[in-house]
């Protein structure tokens, strides 16, 4: 959600966040009559009724028509639990290549424990090649739907090993986990890891948009998104407006790299890029992570970026259990904002990028407490005082 200028008069609105719901947010800043305004983005699913077009940028065309969503084979009624190899299924839900895991040499070495990766640290780092593709009716797992573009899951389900050339819908009560893979996401979903409840468990995985259409005429959702539990850990994140969109809370999303959002159309009528954005939930860990949206050298173009990390006032109550430690940091009008529902926030020991084009690192909400601060530095390595 990108920042702009506004007078003290538009303080203060705010609109619902769950599922199919548009999100408008404007709170105000500590500088007069400047504040952050958060753009309208669905939260979880598919969003709202189509709303008006977004103009041609110079960054990506503008979509042509919202996606035909039809529905073309499931192989079986979803089960509680799925298993596709090349054996018959068992008790064990794994969709696995009949090929061994890829032993190509890998680009780089992953990252230390408690420390943010370096770009091509993390995400998927073996042969694509070798992986199992997945990307229609024929080698959809049994117990799932392909939907035009589509794979659609419940129960519990690993992938493993997979090339997934389409989006991933989440509709079970169980946990999805991939490991060792690579989303392709297309127009035909919402988001390439969409997740609408139960929990998601996602590591070592490049995720990514392909697509020079979007799936509706307005889009803000981010690469994994929705109302899941996430736990998420070493992946490459791109090419979607956000990187992250979590709402419930109760995640952790530790040492992944989130760049190179994508940055379209012109005020007002554009994308508000956050590497995370969170709905205000409990217990959201957020470490070690690299999440860079800068672009040109600036953190703020001027119209799009909004914040490297963007915690929400959370719509039910105090948020707490927010922990913000150890991140490379960059881009954003702030580059983090907390909102004023946040309670003993941790925030220690991170590296911001440049403010340039923006107001400064963090904007802290008027409301929302922090338990520790300590050993934030700036691009040029002095520490930055807790916000006031």
């Amino acid at each position: 959600m990108s920042a702009r200028h506004h007078t003290s008069a538009e303080l203060g609105k705010r609109h619902g966040l769950r599922r199919a719901r548009d999100i408008a947010l404007t709170t105000g800043l500590a500088l007069g009559a400047l504040v952050l305004a958060s753009g309208c983005k669905p939260v979880a699913g598919k969003p709202a009724p189509p709303v008006p077009t977004i103009p041609t940028s110079s960054t990506i065309p503008a979509p042509t028509s919202a996606p035909t969503s039809t529905e073309t084979t499931t192989t079986s009624a979803p089960p509680s639990t799925t298993t596709v190899s090349s054996g018959s299924p068992t008790a064990s839900s794994t969709l696995k290549p009949s090929t061994p895991k890829p032993t190509a040499p890998q680009p780089g070495t992953p990252p230390p424990n408690g420390a943010a990766p370096q770009p091509g640290q993390v995400g998927f780092k073996g042969d694509r090649a070798k992986l199992k593709v997945v990307d229609g009716p024929g080698s959809a797992p049994p117990g799932t739907t392909w939907n035009s573009g589509a794979l659609r899951f419940s129960g519990n389900v690993t992938l493993e090993n997979v090339y997934v050339k389409g989006g991933i819908e989440y509709n079970g009560k169980g946990t999805l986990t991939i490991k060792n893979s690579v989303i392709e996401g297309n127009h035909n979903s919402w988001a390439p890891l969409l997740g609408n409840s139960g929990h998601i468990n996602v590591s070592d995985t490049t995720i990514t948009y392909k697509d020079d259409q979007w799936p509706g005429p307005q889009w803000g959702n981010g690469a994994i998104h929705g109302d899941a539990t996430v736990t998420v850990q070493r992946c490459d994140i791109s090419g979607t407006p956000d990187g992250i969109q979590n709402g419930p809370g109760n995640s952790t999303i530790e040492q992944n790299y989130i760049h190179d959002l994508l940055r379209a159309g012109a005020y007002p009528n554009n994308t508000h890029n956050d590497g995370i954005q969170s709905y205000g939930g409990p217990n959201t860990v957020i470490r070690f992570n690299r999440i860079d949206i800068s672009a040109d050298g600036k953190a703020y173009d001027g119209t799009h970026q909004n914040a490297a990390v963007f915690i929400m006032e959370g719509d039910s109550g105090q948020t707490t259990g927010l922990q913000i430690v150890g991140n490379y940091l960059a881009g954003g009008g702030y580059i983090m904002r907390v909102g004023a529902s946040a309670r003993a926030a941790v925030i220690t020991d991170n590296k911001f990028g440049t403010t340039a084009g923006g107001w400064g690192e963090a904007l802290i909400d008027k409301g929302a407490t922090i338990a520790a601060w300590s050993n934030n530095v700036s691009s040029s390595n002095k520490q930055i005082n807790k916000p006031s």
